[in-house]
């Protein structure tokens, strides 16, 4: 299985407007676009159970192909939220320890809240601190420390690529490099999740007041929060 795709490099930009002193995310001037465009292709070299005639789940070819949220519109997950622990390196045996060592109680809280915090920088004019003040910050902890209930183990498995990758497609010698990926599958029911996630909103203790500006951007980003979660 041979992949090919390419990656354009975009400066990033940041100025200050006249309201607060606050930063500004803007996309860049097309005439400042660079010309080199990163190219890397890649090959599967082994999975698991390959050698006993098994082919890739579904879930992880979507996760190869940087499609995750897909995943959930898969129909073995019809009304799940999905989550993918993953770990990656070229020590086999070492990622197989932290595979048989992954705990849902300890290392599922995590997951949720890098999910919940991408909501909210998806979702930001500014950056996430002059966008959502002290609000942001006591999101991700009280996220973090949640006890999250209803989180399943439902695959795991393991992928070796190799990757080529040109920082310009006319270098004659590319970089190649193999790796292992290890990758946990988690689901959890929605009427599960959505009640728990409802209430971690509604508890965050922001530890400094938030200006009418931020108050009005968490509010916004809460009422509308499973659209694009």
């Amino acid at each position: 299985m041979m992949r090919f795709f390419s990656i354009l490099l975009l400066p990033f930009t940041v100025f200050l407007v006249g309201c607060g002193s606050r930063q500004v995310r803007q996309p860049p001037l097309r005439e400042e676009e660079p010309e080199i465009v990163r190219h890397i292709s890649w090959e599967v070299l082994d999975y698991k159970d390959k050698d006993i005639g098994s082919s890739i789940p579904a879930w992880v070819n979507y996760y190869l192909d940087n499609n995750i949220l897909q995943i959930e519109n898969y129909f073995e997950f019809y009304n799940h939220f999905v989550f993918i622990a993953s770990n990656a390196g070229t020590n086999f045996n070492a990622l197989q320890q932290w595979m048989n060592a992954f705990s849902i109680d300890l290392d599922f809280p995590r997951l949720a809240a890098v999910r919940m915090e991408n909501r909210f920088l998806n979702a930001a004019v500014l950056f996430p601190d002059d966008e959502y003040g002290s609000f942001y910050e006591a999101l991700i902890r009280a996220a973090s420390d949640a006890h999250w209930q209803g989180a399943v183990r439902a695959e795991d498995f393991w992928v070796s690529r190799s990757f080529i990758g040109l920082d310009n497609p006319e270098t004659e010698s590319p970089e190649t490099w193999d790796r292992y990926e290890f990758l946990i599958l988690l689901i959890v029911e929605k009427d599960i999740m959505i009640p728990q996630i409802e209430m971690v909103l509604q508890d965050v203790q922001p530890p400094s007041p938030l200006s009418r500006y931020q108050r009005s951007a968490v509010n916004r980003v809460i009422e509308f929060f499973f659209d694009g979660f």
